[in-house]
């Protein structure tokens, strides 16, 4: 197994992932949303690009709720935001929801090549290393990054799903060097503090937000794209 790994969306476009899997991991906080809606009983998730095309989508499906944001904040319009602790059980139970972001839905759409893309974040990155593990196929992990740049975020739970693959799989430099950052910086919050996303999301009033997305395998499901959609792999 080869496992390559991309650190923003950026670097996944016009790549050709056919017969690979790929994991789009965007920690603060689109994968974690996602992540956390499933496991909440969401039906599925249309990711999009764009607004127009969200709101499109949603015309399309009755009783669909509409969830994104620009900059952190939602946009107007928009059922919900891009907070995972708003993505409760009482709102999207068996609820579709089309869905667009600044960078994890981009992640995802420059990734349609791949045979599956799982999603993962710090809180189901054990579920997924798991589903990983019985792979066959070569691996591409996209940290979806911030506006085209590093973030440190993703890199490190792509680490520490590194971490997890390397008795499968043989890494390159740049993917062991994340795996030993992450195998030797265990205290998240240190870690990512004064990260500028990090920082960021903070000045905007979501520290809930943060202290929940960095924490680990509290969610034991595995989403993944596939056909247009997300929806839930059950056989976890």
């Amino acid at each position: 197994m080869k496992i390559e790994l991309f650190d923003t969306a950026s670097k996944a476009l016009n790549v050709n992932f056919t017969n690979k899997v790929v994991v789009v991991i965007d920690v603060l906080r689109a994968t974690s949303v996602i992540t956390t809606a499933f496991a909440n009983g969401a039906k599925e998730i249309y990711p999009f690009m764009g607004v127009e095309e969200t709101f499109e989508m949603a015309k399309k499906i009755d009783g669909s709720l509409l969830a994104g944001e620009r900059g952190g904040i939602k946009i107007d319009g928009f059922d919900l935001g891009n907070s995972p602790l708003d993505f409760t059980k009482e709102k999207i139970f068996n609820k579709t929801i089309c869905m667009t972001t600044s960078n994890g839905t981009r992640a995802i759409e420059n990734s349609k090549t791949a045979d599956v893309i799982y999603i993962c974040s710090f809180l189901n990155v054990s579920s997924v290393a798991k589903k990983l593990l019985n792979e066959d196929r070569d691996i591409a992990i996209i940290c979806s990054g911030t506006n085209d740049e590093f973030s440190l975020d993703d890199s490190l739970c792509a680490g520490i799903l590194l971490n997890k693959l390397k008795s499968k799989a043989k890494l390159n430099d740049f993917s062991l060097s994340m795996a030993k950052m992450a195998q030797f910086m265990p205290d998240i919050k240190k870690v990512l503090e004064g990260t500028k996303h990090y920082e960021y999301l903070k000045s905007l009033g979501f520290t809930k937000d943060l202290e929940y997305c960095i924490t680990p395998d509290i969610i034991d499901v595995v989403p993944y794209y596939k056909n247009s959609k997300i929806i839930l792999d059950n056989d976890t």
